[in-house]
């Protein structure tokens, strides 16, 4: 800390940007398996389909998950992960059991609502080809270099210690200062990054409404929402302020509203 001068934000920012994409990179590969089982998903029309999404949006999908995310929770849900042409996409067994009442991993299994499983995959590779994820890396990056930036201009303020009864500028002082200072300012950040979250869901369902897969994802938003115990319905400020997502009722009226307008 003492060392890092004018500089000490960019050290500070440039050694959590190799470490995120450090973790990025292991944690899939070498962590999560040593918590869960990664299984890849049996031959089948549901493989089938899913391979025919990705490919049809020129997704580079290498491989097919299913993990054992029951284990530990009856949370379900799909994500992928992978740089450039090395994608992969892991669906939770929970997904496929809530969804069609089967039990995963018994691992030989014919899916007979398999296009709410497609549609939920539809509404993530929607992430994926709007750059959802990238800008929301972009952000975080910009998030730590401000904050690293602001944390340096508090330890290099002698007044501000000053006014706070400190004649010496500890770093410990000066990280709690920065803390406390900062606090309605992460009000704000957080509710527009809520805000940005929020557009994204709306923006990946109706790129799942474009493929096609409207009365699907309505069908596993609603099942999904139900296993997982979600509020459904809350006050559209409450939500606004503390929900990365949209609560149900208001993502299944985004998915009608082009049917009205149509009609």
């Amino acid at each position: 800390m003492q060392k890092g001068g004018p500089y000490l934000a960019i050290y500070l920012w440039g050694f959590m940007f190799v470490l995120s994409l450090v973790m990025m990179t292991l944690y899939p590969i070498l962590i999560a398996p040593l918590f869960n089982k990664f299984t890849p998903l049996p031959d089948g029309e549901l493989r089938e389909k899913i391979e025919k999404l990705a490919s049809s949006l020129k997704f580079p999908l290498k491989k097919l998950f299913v993990v054992d995310g029951s284990t530990r929770s009856s949370h379900s849900n799909a994500y992928m992960y992978g740089f450039f042409k090395n994608k992969r996409i892991v669906l939770y067994d929970t997904l496929i059991q809530q969804v069609t009442g089967i039990t995963v991993f018994s691992l030989s299994f014919s899916v007979q609502n398999d296009e709410e499983i497609v549609a939920v995959i539809a509404h993530e590779l929607g992430h994926w080809k709007l750059n959802h994820t990238m800008y929301s890396f972009i952000a975080v990056q910009i998030l730590t270099f401000l904050q690293f930036g602001g944390y340096t201009l508090v330890r290099n303020s002698s007044d501000l210690f000053q006014s706070f009864g400190f004649d010496t500028q500890p770093v410990l002082i000066g990280l709690i200062i920065f803390q406390h200072t900062v606090i309605p300012l992460q009000h704000l950040v957080s509710f527009a990054l809520n805000l940005v979250s929020r557009s994204f869901e709306f923006q990946a369902d109706a790129f799942g409404k474009k493929l096609g897969y409207a009365a699907a994802l309505r069908a596993g938003l609603v099942k999904l929402q139900e296993e997982n115990l979600s509020a459904m319905n809350t006050d559209p400020w409450y939500s606004a302020y503390h929900y990365s997502h949209p609560p149900l009722v208001e993502r299944l009226a985004a998915l009608d509203e082009p049917d009205k307008k149509e009609d």
